[in-house]
């Protein structure tokens, strides 16, 4: 049967990391693609380009879908619609209106202006850059989910439309809770060394005696066994430390004693012992470890290149619709409906119902963008998916979670943690370790079109709904599971959290100081990039069932394989033996690149140098014009030397200001902007990217939207965060179909419940 993709003719134009990933997803997953120029031979081609043509423009009046994206410079001649029914995705570093929307970017400048850059590296140095790229493959996974529900307002109704993606709001839209503490408290996070930027410790790399662990504890009762495996319980006894979570808040006391203890143990032994005690750890592996992983190669993940490299497999599989490497022929179209543009006033997806059962991030932020999308998301919460009744003081300080610092009356329904990613959805709240709530769940399930969750592999069939059961009650409905490591392997039970696998899939390797160790990113980027591509694995079902007739289709999302995805290109470069050393903001082809601190407290620019103009334009202006006829070649070898030439000179130049003038004579750059910067962001404003939401509890704050702009159905911000179970009666009498009785009763019980447990 042909699918959804299948029948899609897709052109890319421009050839930047961002527009050359969302080709080649349109590519493997079965879409004819043709790119009008091939990427210069390199070693990262064929990652991006085995499954695509190489053709002329000619077949652009024919393409259903046109990609056009620039990884550099703004789009010169932005293209339309050729007919009706076309999809143009438009992705570039800054959209087409607004004060940046000439400016040149790099990655390494897209991650200062979207807050990220200012989240990595040693607190007392310069912010360090992450994984060359991550940050428009990110942009490119968004496309992707911009376009795909493009495509379907096209089935839907028959119309095409344009999607707008920048590369700035990407990265803006994708922080866990950095911009929430500042909008909510005024606080603002930085850098805190060698570790994921965030509330709780220990959350980092950690060194054992043959090598580096990520190691992230980020509950109570996984430090209580913790402490005491390692022989720290007496912690716990310190003037400093009331409850667990003041240790927990307390890094540079528990890694005094951490550290040492970590440094004499064997890594594979700790990691062992640690994951049979469900503690989060998994090894901080090079790219030589990732290709020879056990774990990977029992699935079958890694496939062959043309020329005979391994590549990284499927980012999500799906039941129904086949991925594969290799060039595709389009096959017969489907024909659209003709449903009214006004019908999906809530966006592409209205009329959809979604059961969410996931938790933290990776999952949340699927179903948040489905629902932004126009779908109706009820999360189906667990009691304790919140806070507790009672919050302790040093957890309310040390997360900045809470409004005002203040839990309130009602914490679990003030935490800016959870309502970042309940906006627009439903609350019911389901206590499934009863015979009941598992019975009311059942008559739930045929009232959907999906359920996602995000849960380990044995806890769903745990619960008694395994995917055999789930299909018994619903068939046509869509089954989405993110598990860490997928469904099948060795490490398919480990415990696994966005900290530890980006450690175990080469993303801390690739990370670091010159001549330095491995390094944790400020942000754990495998719970967004699984999140990401969660919500696209919805959407090609979704279009699956829209166009084809395929239903009841399961999509695998596992966390560590997505996560692979994001670093394919450096994968065949190490295959290839041009794989470098960490060589912190340094990157081969720009010289010099780099982040330079400017005048005020920790503020700092981002400089990027593309080529001897941009290089003659910085000199006019840092005053080093004896350098400006130096060539690439003398700038690379003379890099240090250069940093110190261009801090002398940043060193009393107030960030935004010097930005403001090397933008205006085309030179990439960037102030390293923190949460502050990033909510008040002029370019964000003025394409009103955050919206303000008013919650009962909470107050009013505002919130990122969705990153694609689509310009027939936009994406919509509806309604704020649901308090706890604030929709119970309307799933049990509504959907569930119970009697007034019979709900009254599942209260009764605590089944149905408004409060977390005691």
């Amino acid at each position: 049967m042909t699918t959804a993709l299948e029948s899609l003719l897709v052109v890319e134009i421009g050839r930047s990391v961002a527009g050359a990933y969302v080709g080649k997803l349109f590519a493997d997953y079965g879409s004819e693609v043709h790119i009008s120029e091939a990427m210069k031979p390199s070693a990262t081609s064929a990652f991006f380009d085995d499954s695509k043509h190489l053709n002329s423009t000619s077949v652009l009046n024919e393409a259903d879908v046109v990609i056009q994206s620039s990884h550099s410079d703004p789009i010169e001649s932005p293209l339309a619609p050729i007919n009706p029914e076309q999809v143009v995705l438009r992705i570039s570093p800054f959209p087409s209106e607004g004060p940046y929307s000439k400016w040149k970017s790099t990655d390494l400048v897209d991650a200062a202006l979207g807050g990220h850059l200012r989240l990595t590296g040693d607190p007392s140095r310069e912010p360090l850059s992450g994984v060359p790229d991550l940050v428009h493959m990110a942009s490119g996974a968004t496309g992707f989910i911009g376009v795909l529900a493009a495509l379907m307002t096209r089935a839907r109704t028959g119309r095409g439309q344009i999607v707008e993606v920048s590369h700035q709001e990407v990265i803006a839209s994708l922080h866990q809770f950095s911009l929430l503490r500042y909008t909510h408290n005024g606080a603002i996070l930085n850098r805190m060394g060698n570790r994921y930027s965030g509330p709780g410790t220990p959350i980092g790399a950690y060194e054992c005696a043959d090598g580096w662990i990520g190691l992230a504890i980020a509950q109570s009762d996984q430090m209580e066994r913790l402490l005491e495996v390692t022989g720290l319980i007496g912690l716990l006894d310190h003037p400093d430390v009331a409850n667990i979570l003041d240790l927990m808040a307390n890094q540079e006391l528990l890694d005094s004693e951490l550290i040492p203890y970590l440094k004499n143990q064997d890594r594979s032994e700790l990691i062992e012992l640690f994951q049979a005690l469900r503690l989060p750890v998994a090894p901080i592996s090079s790219i030589e470890d990732l290709l020879k992983d056990p774990h990977f190669h029992e699935r079958d993940f890694w496939q062959t290149s043309k020329d005979g490299r391994l590549v990284p497999g499927p980012p999500f599989r799906m039941s129904d619709h086949d991925w594969g490497i290799g060039p595709k022929e389009k096959k017969t179209s489907f024909a659209s409906q003709e449903e009214p543009l006004e019908s999906l006033k809530n966006g592409p997806l209205t009329g959809m119902r979604i059961l969410d059962m996931t938790r933290v991030w990776a999952g949340p932020l699927a179903a948040r963008i489905l629902a932004d999308l126009g779908a109706e998301v009820l999360m189906a919460e667990v009691p304790w998916t919140r806070t507790p009744l009672v919050v302790p003081e040093s957890y309310v300080t040390s997360t900045h979670f809470f409004p005002d610092d203040e839990a309130g009356l009602q914490p679990w329904n003030r935490t800016g943690f959870h309502n970042k990613y309940a906006n627009n959805k439903l609350s019911t709240v389901i206590e499934l370790d009863k015979e009941e709530g598992r019975n009311f769940f059942k008559k739930l399930l045929p009232t959907i079109d999906v359920l996602i969750e995000n849960f380990a592999p044995r806890v769903m069939p745990n619960f008694g709904f395994d995917e055999e059961v789930l299909k018994q009650r619903n068939p046509s409905m869509t089954y989405i599971t993110m598990p860490g490591y997928g469904r099948s392997g060795p490490n398919k039970d480990w415990v696994a959290y966005g900290p530890t696998l980006d450690g175990h899939v080469g993303h801390t390797w690739l990370t670091g100081y010159e001549g330095e160790g491995p390094w944790k990113c400020g942000i754990a980027w495998p719970d967004p990039i699984a999140g990401l591509h969660a919500a696209a694995g919805v959407l090609v079902a979704l279009l699956d069932r829209q166009c084809c007739g395929i239903s009841g289709q399961t999509v695998e999302v596992p966390q560590a394989e997505t996560a692979i995805n994001m670093i394919g290109q450096h994968i065949l470069s190490a295959q290839a033996g041009l794989q470098s050393e960490r060589m912190g903001n340094k990157r081969p082809g720009r010289a010099p690149q780099g982040v330079y601190r400017c005048s005020g407290e920790d503020r700092w620019i981002a400089i990027s140098v593309l080529d001897d103009h941009c290089w003659k334009a910085l000199c006019s202006v840092t005053g080093l014009i004896e350098l400006a006829e130096l060539t690439y070649e003398e700038r690379w070898l003379r890099h240090d030397e250069l940093d110190l030439a261009l801090s002398n000179f940043t060193v009393a130049q107030v960030d935004t200001i010097l930005m403001a003038q090397l933008q205006n004579v085309g030179v990439p750059c960037g102030a390293v902007l923190n949460a502050a910067d990033v909510v008040n962001d002029p370019q964000l404003k003025a394409v009103e990217f955050f919206e303000p939401l008013a919650h009962d509890e909470a107050g009013t704050h505002v919130w990122p939207r969705f990153a694609a702009r689509l310009s027939l159905t936009p994406a919509t911000m509806r309604r704020s965060a649901p308090t706890m179970g604030e929709h119970n009666e309307y799933a049990a009498l509504e959907l569930a179909g119970l009697d007034e009785r019979e709900y009254e009763r599942l209260i009764d019980l605590g089944v149905l419940r408004i409060t977390p447990p005691e």
